[in-house]
Formats: structure tokens, sequence, C-alpha cells
């Protein structure tokens, strides 16, 4: 079962957000009449604070290879451990989907994500209390205990997330304790808990277009049959597969539309598409639905409804449209197919019955 390479790079993801919410602190040193005279940007650094305490104690010496002291103040930060977080269970056989943009014709697919805590050690290391509560001060107001953090969990599919980070409490620890040549680090510990969530691996699915249900109920002289299909049905127009209509066609004073030929029939729905360069005829919303009011085989009117058009009831036109590319068209078998996913859409139905089936009692 194990063993399908998958590295969606959460884990790392979720360290470098972790850091970043401290890769901008500053610190500000003033004289004796309030006046900044000095603004450092404190160091960051990811790595235990016992490789840090190492360094600070390490004599400075001239040889480029040897390490050579660091200076203080300074942040450093780690991933202590990782937990699986059973409060945030999700159910583990539900499927999420996204559309996959570079063919619309598929999707994404991956189960639910797995709740696990990231447990983080921030020091601040520091000569004098003075810059640790300096520091301190321009972090501990935002965790309330939490701040927020969005990430990208998994790029495929633009899974985002907020991840909560947590203060869970702050330590305090000088080890000064030699004589006045020691050189003295005063480390305020804070320990923070990030609520991530890991995910398997994603995997690519056709789009579904036809479902069919098949029903039968068994009886002891025979069974009878039945399916069910249905196909997504397109609400608007998809390929604005209309014929032109000019904007002097369009008469404001009986709200009649001019058509050679146009073909409808009273009741039928038709979408709306304006001139793409142009303006929408006034009373009409571009892209919307409305239903024939078939004057002669010429001329035609508008409808709200399919019951105002069977009234007779038409909508009244305000002002002619700019453009000559005004459309009316019929929404078809034609448009279903021209759907992508993320369309809004109807269902198209049919019920199809088998014969019976007769079954021997011997």
């Amino acid at each position: 079962m194990l063993g399908k390479h998958f590295y969606h790079e959460i884990l790392r993801k979720t360290i470098i957000g972790f850091g970043t919410i401290f890769n901008n602190i500053e610190l500000q040193r003033t004289d004796s009449s309030g006046n900044v005279v000095q603004t450092i940007k404190v160091p960051l650094n990811y790595g235990p604070r016992e490789k840090f305490l190492a360094r600070i104690e390490a004599e400075p010496s001239l040889d480029g290879r040897a390490e050579t002291q660091i200076t203080l103040p300074r942040i450093a930060f780690e991933m202590k451990g990782i937990n699986y977080d059973p409060s945030r269970k999700l159910g583990p056989v539900q499927i999420q989907r996204s559309q996959k943009t570079s063919d619309t014709d598929k999707s994404y697919s991956t189960y639910s994500p797995v709740p696990y805590n990231c447990e983080f050690e921030l020091n601040i290391l520091s000569k004098n209390n003075e810059d640790s509560v300096q520091i301190l001060e321009q972090i501990l107001p935002y965790f309330q205990p939490m701040f927020n953090i969005t990430i990208n969990l998994i790029t495929s599919i633009s899974e985002k997330k907020d991840i909560p980070i947590i203060l869970n409490n702050v330590g305090i620890y000088d080890d000064y304790e030699a004589d006045m040549t020691t050189r003295r680090t005063l480390i305020h510990t804070l320990n923070f808990t990030a609520k991530t969530y890991l995910y398997g691996p994603v995997s690519t699915a056709e789009m579904i277009r036809k479902v069919n249900v098949d029903i039968s109920a068994a009886m002891t002289t025979g069974s009878r049959h039945v399916r069910y299909t249905t196909t997504p049905a397109a609400k608007v127009d998809q390929n604005r597969d209309g014929t032109s209509i000019p904007p002097t066609q369009f008469n404001v004073s009986s709200n009649t539309i001019t058509l050679a030929g146009h073909g409808f029939v009273t009741q039928d729905k038709v979408t709306y598409n304006q001139d793409p360069s142009g303006t929408p005829v006034g009373g009409l919303v571009d892209k919307s639905n409305y239903y024939i009011i078939k004057i002669d085989n010429d001329n035609f009117r508008v409808a709200k409804s399919k019951s105002y058009a069977r009234q007779g009831f038409a909508i009244d036109i305000t002002s002619q449209p700019t453009g000559n590319d005004q459309k009316f068209s019929v929404i078809n078998e034609l448009d279903d197919a021209f759907m992508d996913a993320g369309d809004d859409f109807g269902f198209n139905e049919s019920w199809t019955n088998y014969s019976w089936v007769i079954h021997s009692t011997n």
C-alpha cells in the first residue's frame, strides 16, 4: 500500500510560514534624550539554541575555516515534534475535488487531510534584558494566544488553509554564573503549536458527464428493471450560435425585435448575448435567459418567464443597443457539450424500462 511517491512540501511550508512571522523584527537603541541612534534588524536562524550557544562561546579566529563568534541579539527557532490531533479529525473516506486548470475535462481529487500539530521552539538570545523585552513586546501582542497564517498546502490544486499558530508559554533562562570575563547570554524561550494538515497523494480524474442508476425489484415470478439516466444540461447559451442582430432592428416603441426567419416559437428559452464591444439592449441583461413571444416568422418579443411568454407580457425595450453582434440563442444539446468544469448546470433526465424477466420456481 505504501510506496507511491508524493511530496507536497507541507511540513517545509509550515516551517517557512512559522519563521516568516518573525523575520522582520527590529531593535532600536536610543540616547539619553530618547532619540533613536541605532536600528538593528534582528537576525533569524533555523536551528537548536545549543548550536548558537556554542557559536557564542567560540573563540574568534582569523582562520577563515574556523567558526567565528556570532553577535547578539538573535532569534533562533526549530521544530521540536509532530503530534496527531484527534480533535480535528475529518471523515477518512471523504474526497475533495478541484478543477484541473490545464485541462477542464479533468479534475484533481484527494482524500480528506489528516490533522497534525507541529511543535516549535523559538529562542530570543540577547546580552541584556532590555533587548529581550523589546523583542518580546513586538511578538506577544499578536498571539491571543493564536495567530493565523495562510499556507498554500498543495500547489497543484491551490488548497489553501488558515493555519493557527498558538503560543503555549514563555520561559526565561540566564546562564550568567561566571566571572566578569564570561560573556552573558539571556534566553527567552517561546513554545508554539502550529495546527496544520497533511494530505495524501493527489489523483487526476475525468469529469463525470453521464450517470446511470439501475433499479430493479426482484419477485418470485419475475423482476422489473428500469434505468435512470441523467446528463448535465446547460442553463445558458455556451457557444453564441445565434444570428447577429443590428441595433436598428430593436423597436423601442413596440418592444419588437426583427430577425428574418428567426425560427423561434412562443415559450422558447433563449439566452441574450450583447455585442462584446458594445452596450446591451435597454431593459435586458447580458447572458440572461428570456422566453420568446413569436409575432410572425420575422418578428418576436421576449418575456421574463415562460408564463409571461404564454400570456404575451413582453419586456419593455427602453433603448437600442450599440454594436451589430446582438444575439438570442436557443439553449440546446450543443450548449451541453460546450460546458466546462465550474459552469452552473441543470439535468437532462430520462427513464428506460427493460423487459420483465420470468424466473422459474422449480
